[in-house]
């Protein structure tokens, strides 16, 4: 009966044993499992947060690229493009940092996906910009191109008025020279009744008369004009004395100072004039004496004579 007892107590004690052996090896399979699981879950959100960062990173990157080739195209938009690199390499920075130190969190990422939102918004914002200072620089010069070709135009007009204002005021000008058709030269003597005769001796010859007509030109302004007459003589000097009136005139047409023989004022009216000039000196020499008469340093009339 003992035996029997004792044999029941060991069974009991063997069934209590693996009991306690089953709760024990469970609870080590469940800790065992939930830090398997726990491993993998960090490992797996590791692998996550690895690959986020280089994504972000990378993004930064990108977007500071973008910034970057907007740089020179407007010099208004240099310095926030500088301070918007600043910001980028600075939050890439830190991100770095972090993740060296393993103290990198998915709240850090967040916020530094918010940050390349908010990048995006600034560069789309910064294109536009710079496409509008484009579009308006493109009108500028178009603008530049078309103002210079219509300077151009006005100078070539304005300097082909002036030529033709030139022409004009030389045209006038030339209008307002007398145009002397004939210029009548002769050689005269007094008879005894005082009556003047033509001569064609030079030693018969007392004066010499030169006549013309002046025409009519409206043109030349009324007035005083005065009327220079050049007589030279068969060598080809200048008759002159200063005492009968004799001078120079200061510019000819040739640009050269002229003398003349006699000067005829006349109060010009725009209508026919008739001139009689008379020359009483030097004149016995045989040969062709010429006459000129100049208007404002122009020859305007020519004539001659020639004595025997």
């Amino acid at each position: 009966m003992e035996t029997n007892q004792n044999g029941a107590g060991m069974k009991k004690l063997f069934i209590s044993c693996m009991i306690a052996m089953l709760l024990i090896n469970g609870v080590f399979l469940y800790f065992y499992v939930t830090e398997k699981h726990d491993k993998e879950v960090v490992i797996e959100q590791k692998t996550s947060l690895e690959q986020d960062y280089k994504s972000v990173s990378d993004t930064l990157d990108a977007k500071r690229e973008d910034i970057e080739q907007l740089r020179g195209k407007n010099a208004g938009l240099d310095k926030l493009i500088t301070e918007k690199e600043s910001l980028i390499d600075q939050e890439k920075q830190e991100l770095a940092n972090q993740h060296t130190s393993n103290t990198l969190t998915m709240n850090e990422l967040d916020k530094a996906r918010k940050m390349i939102a908010q990048d995006e918004v600034t560069i789309a914002s910064l294109q536009n910009e710079v496409s509008q200072y484009k579009e308006q620089t493109h009108q500028l010069t178009a603008e530049k191109e078309k103002l210079g070709t219509d300077l151009a135009c006005e100078e070539k007009n304005t300097a082909q008025l002036t030529e033709e204002n030139t022409g004009l005021s030389k045209k006038v000008e030339t209008g307002s020279f007398l145009q002397i058709a004939k210029v009548d030269v002769e050689a005269m003597k007094k008879k005894h009744n005082g009556q003047e005769v033509p001569v064609e001796k030079a030693k018969a010859a007392e004066t010499l008369k030169v006549s013309f007509e002046t025409g009519i030109n409206k043109v030349l302004d009324p007035g005083k004009v005065s009327l220079y007459v050049r007589i030279i003589n068969p060598r080809g000097e200048t008759l002159e004395a200063t005492a009968q009136g004799s001078g120079v005139i200061p510019e000819t047409e040739n640009a050269k100072p002229v003398e003349f023989t006699k000067k005829a004022d006349i109060n010009w009216t725009q209508t026919n004039k008739k001139i009689v000039v008379y020359w009483n000196r030097n004149i016995t020499n045989p040969g062709t004496y010429r006459v000129e008469v100049y208007q404002s340093g122009h020859v305007v009339g020519k004539g001659a004579v020639r004595l025997s």
